[in-house]
C-alpha cells in the first residue's frame, strides 16, 4: 500500500488549506491508500500561553481526520511535525523534524517538544519508540542537520519546491546509514502528488511504521518530481543508495 508520509490538515496547520475531509479524498483521488498525520507542531501557534491545551487540540485533530480516514477507507498514521525553535549552527532559520512511531501521549507529555535541541529531541522520540527523519532538507539551501541525531532524511514531492533532490539526499543517506522517506506535504496550495513510501498492508499503526522503517534494509517510494505527471518508483537500499529507478507510467 502507498502511504504519503507528510500531509497536513487545516484544523491545525494554519498554512494548510484544506480540512481533513477533503484531504483524505484528494489523496485517495491521486492513489495514495493513506497518509500519516503530520501537522504543523510550532511555539508561534500556542498564543495564549497554554501549551497543554495545544497539545490537547493537535492530538484531537488527528483522532478526528482517523475517523474520517476509517469513514472512507483510508488509513491515517499518526505522525509530529516539530518546527524547532532554535536555529542550528551554521543555519539561518528553524528546521522542521518529523516524529514517527509515538503514540498520541508522546504530546501530551512533551507540549514544548520544540524547545528541545536536536540531539534531546532524538533521544527523548527513541526512548518512546520512535525515529526522527529531518523533512524537506534542501525545499530552499542546505539545510541538512546533524546527522548523527537523525534516524533518516525526507524526500519532498511538495511542487513549489524547486526539485525532491532524490539523488544528492540518497547519497549522503547511505553514506550516513540512514532511511529515506518520501511525502507530498501537501497543504493545498499546488496540485497533490501521487507520493509516499510503499509500505506492507500491515503496517497499521505509526510504532508498526517506525518499526518497519528502522530496520528495513531496502524501501520502495513513489517520487513525483515537480515537473513531471507521473511518479518514479525508487527502491533505496541502506548503506548503498539508490538501486531501482523507473517510471510508473502517466496518471
Amino acid at each position: 500500500m502507498l502511504i504519503d508520509l507528510h500531509a497536513h490538515t487545516s484544523g491545525i496547520s494554519k498554512c494548510c488549506q484544506i480540512a481533513a475531509p477533503n484531504m483524505l479524498r484528494v489523496a485517495r483521488e491521486n492513489g495514495m491508500d493513506g497518509v500519516v498525520l503530520c501537522n504543523h507542531y510550532q511555539k508561534s501557534y500556542v498564543t495564549d500561553g497554554d501549551f497543554d491545551a495545544f497539545a490537547r487540540r493537535y492530538v484531537a485533530e488527528y483522532e478526528y481526520t482517523r475517523a474520517e480516514g476509517e469513514a472512507i477507507g483510508v488509513r491515517v498514521l499518526f505522525g509530529i511535525e516539530v518546527t524547532t525553535d532554535w536555529i542550528p549552527e551554521g543555519k539561518d532559520c528553524s528546521v522542521h523534524l518529523l516524529i514517527y512511531g509515538v503514540d498520541t501521549d508522546f504530546v501530551l507529555q512533551h507540549p514544548r517538544m520544540f524547545e528541545y535541541t536536536q540531539e534531546e529531541l532524538y533521544r527523548t522520540v527513541h526512548e518512546a519508540g520512535g525515529i526522527l527523519v529531518q523533512a524537506h532538507p534542501w525545499r530552499r539551501k542546505d539545510r541538512l542537520i546533524d546527522t548523527r541525531y537523525l534516524d533518516g532524511i525526507e524526500i519532498s514531492c511538495h511542487p513549489l519546491y524547486e526539485g525532491t533532490y532524490l539523488a544528492p539526499l540518497a547519497e549522503i543517506a547511505a553514506r550516513e546509514g540512514l532511511i529515506l522517506t518520501c511525502g507530498g506535504d501537501f497543504h493545498n496550495d499546488t496540485h497533490r502528488p501521487t507520493c509516499g513510501v510503499y509500505l506492507p498492508n500491515g503496517v497499521e499503526n505509526t510504532r508498526m511504521l517506525a518499526a518497519y522503517l528502522a530496520g528495513a534494509d531496502t524501501v520502495t517510494l513513489a517520487v513525483q518530481e515537480v515537473d513531471e505527471r507521473c511518479p518514479h518508483t525508487v527502491i533505496f537500499q541502506r548503506g548503498v543508495g539508490i538501486v531501482t529507478d523507473g517510471c510508473k507510467g502517466e496518471q
